[in-house]
């Protein structure tokens, strides 16, 4: 791939390594609608390594498979021909040119020849006018009679053990990405289930009118980030620490106190560095006990917003002219960083804390037990934890050094020599770093008891990667979407003993999804605290409501087998929306936001039939009201699912943003779900 000219700007964003990341992932897209497409086209411009178009169609060509079996034929991307660059005004997807015979005889009608061809399935022609959009990517396609009768774990385990390869090309896709693309009930379920089962990440897509909405499924135990590149972070200098390291020491001594430093020139190009440092060792000789021989006893630096102010002025008291000295600027200006914590943050001590030397032996030893299946990935990612953990317990807490500085005013000879400072303590912490790591392996092959171990010696690259990284690890863990589907409509007859529908086959019960009631717990948390910022604008087009409502109709669907609004007469349409609002009210009370109040029977005490209520003023005022909750569901119900590109568009977007960050490792994915109101164009983010 020509990735040095090509792809020059998104290697700025994600590096080689994210490049080669997107060029080893197969993207399976179910269902080749319009926000579909969107999102691959955006993969496949930035050089995913190859795509697969799986769809059902109404015509059956000759191309679908049995289905059931898992035995799906996979197609490489057909050519483009003449009838695939006819596009009719009647679809709401510009990518997909005319697909039933019914078009293509309108066109030949009109003098619009086809040439004569068969028409080709909507699979195959989603896969060859994007495989078009960049000859890097390998396209694929593939037509079933019905994807809810698609064996998905049985067609990915195929996937992942012979993954399709187009043989113009070397090479064959490793990683899988799986993208549904509005897709109902009966087919997301199970999808979400197999996702699930096979440590697979899923991204689920619905355009409904003018509303849609992402969901994030990141494979379990969870989705780890080593390289999440916050918006703002602060230069890893470690001016916290005392004293100072080696390296920093010798710096300091060759440029000598500043006190006695004469020439103006000088003393204005003394990197502000250390004139920090020098600053901190005068501040601690005004201090109470400043030579004490306990050095807990002593402040390393100021820690009280008096003492904060103090200091600055000893900073700005030791420039000969701080107007005209940009490095003195500079060091009152970056004071902070003398007090600023060079520890592992919360966030980090958090990934810490999820891994644990006992669970991680028995997962790595591949004996053929019937122990935690945790991927091959995590585990090398918990190799690079437990090494973390080792290197902090020796080193006060504080992580490998970074080994770069911010640009400073300084003269040439300093900048240089307190660069190579730090970097020499980088790699003299890296070199650390490595040997713990060493060592875990040589553990890790001892407790196998000769068996094969899963985890091996990470590349040089990668243990660079980390260690300039570890100070902002991440993880993402999301509950799977089956199971909190469940329990947003518990009465659903997809999950109920006597339906006869695929998607009631034997889910696992949520207790026994590790992590679960915890997830579960922070979420409805946030949602209550959600509640209380709405939109400013006009409270009803806050995103959290038009989700329950589109969730309704997904209740809706299950209880009748289509979407409400079918029927356009006046009256189905009413009795529709009538539906849809009292379903909208159930799932409030599911998620917490609502409740059904009780009443005394001459059984006992139960519940009020179709009563609810919720102290909560927003939920109340918007919907339980039966005017404004009404119009929720009225207009719901007036899309019918309808799909409009212009929203699709967006939601291809934003979609593809979170792929790329699944299929890298890189920034922080979202958590759990994107709710997008065309109506006022306002999105939020939420986890329900």
């Amino acid at each position: 791939m020509a990735t040095t000219d090509k792809y020059d700007r998104q290697l700025r964003l994600w590096g080689a390594s994210g490049q080669r990341a997107l060029g080893e992932t197969l993207v399976v897209l179910v269902g080749s609608s319009a926000c579909g497409a969107e999102t691959l086209k955006n993969l496949v411009l930035p050089g995913v390594g190859s795509i697969l178009v799986l769809d059902d169609d109404d015509d059956d060509n000759g191309e679908s498979s049995s289905a059931e079996t898992g035995g799906i034929d996979i197609h490489p991307s057909p050519e483009l021909s003449p009838s695939l660059l006819k596009f009719s005004g009647e679809s709401s997807n510009f990518f997909l040119p005319p697909n039933s015979k019914k078009i293509v005889d309108k066109l030949e009608s009109n003098n619009d020849t086809t040439n004569g061809e068969t028409p080709l399935s909507k699979a195959a022609r989603a896969s060859a006018l994007l495989s078009e959009l960049n000859p890097d990517v390998c396209g694929f396609y593939s037509s079933v009679p019905s994807l809810a009768a698609v064996d998905f774990t049985t067609f990915f385990q195929t996937l992942l053990a012979n993954p399709p390869n187009n043989h113009a090309s070397s090479s064959s896709s490793t990683k899988l990405l799986v993208i549904s693309a509005d897709q109902p009930p009966p087919v997301l379920l199970p999808l979400s289930h197999a996702c699930h089962n096979l440590s697979l990440p899923l991204l689920a897509l619905h355009s409904y009118g003018l509303l849609g909405t992402v969901r994030v499924q990141t494979p379990p135990p969870y989705h780890f980030i080593i390289e999440s590149k916050p918006s703002h972070t602060l230069p890893d200098l470690r001016l916290s620490r005392w004293p100072p390291f080696d390296g920093l020491n010798d710096v300091l001594k060759s440029v000598g106190k500043l006190d006695e430093m004469e020439d103006s020139k000088d003393h204005s190009h003394v990197p502000f560095v250390v004139v920090l440092l020098q600053a901190l060792e005068k501040w601690r000789g005004t201090v109470s006990a400043p030579f004490n021989p306990d050095a807990s006893s002593r402040p390393r630096y100021p820690s009280t917003f008096a003492a904060k102010q103090d200091f600055r002025e000893v900073v700005k008291n030791m420039a000969h002219n701080l107007n005209n000295e940009l490095n003195f600027e500079e060091a009152v200006r970056e004071a902070h960083l003398v007090w600023a914590e060079g520890r592992v943050s919360e966030e980090v001590q958090e990934v810490l804390d999820r891994v644990t030397e006992e669970e991680f032996f028995t997962a790595a030893a591949d004996d053929g037990s019937a122990g935690p299946n945790v991927p091959a990935n995590v585990l090398q990612f918990q190799l690079l934890v437990l090494a973390l953990q080792r290197f902090l317990s020796k080193n006060d807490n504080y992580p490998p050094l970074e080994g770069t500085i911010p640009d400073m005013t300084s003269d040439t000879a300093r900048y240089v020599a307190l660069q190579e400072a730090y970097q020499r303590q980088a790699e003299m912490d890296r070199g650390t770093f490595t040997n713990f790591v060493k060592e875990i392996l040589q553990q890790c092959k001892f407790k196998s008891n000769g068996s094969k171990v899963r985890v091996a010696m990470p590349t040089e690259e990668e243990i660079i990667t980390f260690c300039k990284n570890c100070r902002h690890l991440r993880l993402l863990e999301t509950r799977p979407l089956f199971a909190e589907y469940n329990l947003q409509d518990p009465t659903s007859p997809r999950f109920s003993a006597n339906s006869s529908s695929r998607t009631s086959l034997q889910y696992p019960d949520a207790s026994s999804i590790p992590n679960f009631d915890k997830l579960l717990s922070d979420a409805r948390e946030d949602l209550q605290s959600q509640t209380y910022d709405p939109y400013e604008t006009d409270p009803i087009q806050t995103p959290l409501l038009w989700w329950m409502a589109l969730r309704a109709c997904h209740a809706f669907y299950d209880r009748h087998g289509e979407y409400p609004g079918k029927d356009d007469r006046e009256l189905a349409l009413e009795a529709d929306a009538k539906e849809v609002h009292t379903l909208t009210l159930e799932i409030a009370v599911n998620l917490g936001l609502a409740s059904k109040p009780t009443a005394s029977t001459g059984d006992g005490v139960g519940e009020k039939d179709g009563a609810v209520e919720s102290e909560n003023d927003f939920i109340k005022s918007y919907l339980l009201d039966e005017a404004q909750g009404g119009n929720l569901a009225r207009e719901v119900v007036r899309y019918n699912e309808a799909e409009i590109h212009n929203i699709a568009a967006i939601l291809g977007g934003v979609a593809s943003q979170e792929a790329v960050k699944l299929i890298t490792g890189q920034y922080v994915p979202l958590d759990d779900t994107f709710v997008y109101n065309g109506i006022a164009s306002v999105a939020g983010v939420y986890r329900f």
